[in-house]
C-alpha cells in the first residue's frame, strides 16, 4: 500500500480536507452535501497528486516519487482516474452544486502538471496553485466568496498557499532546474524567499481588508499580525539559506503554523 499512498500523497493534503466543511458552514445545505463534498474533495486531491507525480517522475530524486520505481508514467496516469471519477460521482449524487468547482479544480490540476504544464511558467505556475486549492471551499454547497464568513477564509487561504508554494519552489530548486521554470530557478532561492517574506508581511493587511464587517475583525488582524511577526523573523534570517534540508523543515513548520492561523480565523468568524 505504501507506493499508492505515496502516489496519492495523502499526508501532503490531509490538512486541506476541512475546506469543504468551512464552505458548507457558511451556507449549510444538508448533511449529505457535507459528507459528499468532503469525500469528493479527498478524491480530487488524490487525482491532483497522482497526475503531478506521474509527470514529475523524471524530476524528483532520493526516492521521493514512486512512479519511476513502482508504476511507470502510463499506469500512474491511469491510477489518477478512479479518484477523479469517484469524486464526480459523489458530487452528482450528494452535492450537485460542487460539480462545477470540482471540474475547475481538476482541469486546473491537470494542465498544471500535464501538457501544457503551467508549472513550467514562472509566477503563473506559482499562482496557479491557488486556482487548484480554492475550489475546495465550494464542494459542499454554494457559499458566496464575496461575503462573510467565507471571504477571509478563502482569501487568507490563497495567500498562505502562495507562501507555501514559494517555500516549496525554494526547497526543490535543484530538482526543478533544467526541467521546470519556477521563481526559484529564475531568481534563485533568495528570490523565492523574498517573495514569501513579502506575502507573509502582507498577511495582517490582507486580514484587515478581507474581514471587513466581521464582529471580531480586530482578533483576526491580531492573529495575522502575530503570524507575520513570527514568520517574518524566520524568513528574514533565512534569506541566504541554500540548504535544501533546512528549507524542507521550514516548509513543514510553516504548514502547521499556517493551519493554526486558519483555525484561529475560523474560530473568530461568526459561523451559523
Amino acid at each position: 500500500m505504501r507506493p499508492y499512498s505515496r502516489l496519492y500523497r495523502v499526508t501532503d493534503w490531509l490538512h486541506f480536507v476541512p475546506l469543504p466543511a468551512a464552505g458548507w458552514l457558511s451556507r449549510p445545505r444538508g448533511a449529505a452535501a457535507l459528507v459528499g463534498g468532503v469525500l469528493a474533495w479527498c478524491g480530487a486531491l488524490a487525482f491532483a497528486s497522482a497526475i503531478n507525480q506521474a509527470f514529475d517522475d523524471r524530476l524528483d530524486r532520493d526516492g521521493k516519487n514512486p512512479v519511476s520505481e513502482a508504476f511507470g508514467r502510463r499506469r500512474a496516469i491511469a491510477l489518477s482516474i478512479p479518484p477523479a471519477a469517484g469524486a464526480l460521482a459523489l458530487l452528482a449524487w450528494w452535492s450537485p452544486d460542487g460539480l462545477l468547482p470540482a471540474v475547475v479544480m481538476m482541469v486546473a490540476a491537470a494542465i498544471y502538471s500535464a501538457p501544457p504544464r503551467l508549472k513550467r511558467v514562472p509566477v503563473v505556475g506559482t499562482i496557479w496553485n491557488s486556482i487548484i486549492g480554492v475550489p475546495g471551499f465550494f464542494f459542499a454547497g454554494r457559499p458566496l466568496i464575496t461575503e462573510l464568513p467565507l471571504r477571509p477564509l478563502a482569501g487568507l487561504f490563497a495567500l498562505l498557499l502562495l507562501v507555501s508554494q514559494l517555500l516549496h519552489e525554494a526547497a526543490d530548486r535543484d530538482d526543478d532546474a533544467g526541467h521546470v521554470r519556477t521563481i526559484a530557478t529564475e531568481a534563485g532561492r533568495r528570490g523565492a524567499l523574498i517573495g514569501a517574506l513579502a506575502l507573509v508581511l502582507a498577511t495582517p493587511i490582507a486580514g484587515w481588508w478581507l474581514a471587513a464587517g466581521a464582529a471580531r475583525r480586530p482578533a483576526i488582524v491580531v492573529a495575522c499580525g502575530l503570524f507575520a511577526v513570527f514568520w517574518g523573523g524566520i524568513l528574514g534570517t533565512r534569506l541566504r539559506t541554500d540548504d535544501r534540508a533546512v528549507l524542507q523543515r521550514m516548509r513543514l513548520a510553516y504548514r502547521y503554523t499556517a493551519l493554526a492561523l486558519g483555525c484561529a480565523v475560523f474560530l473568530a468568524l461568526d459561523l451559523p
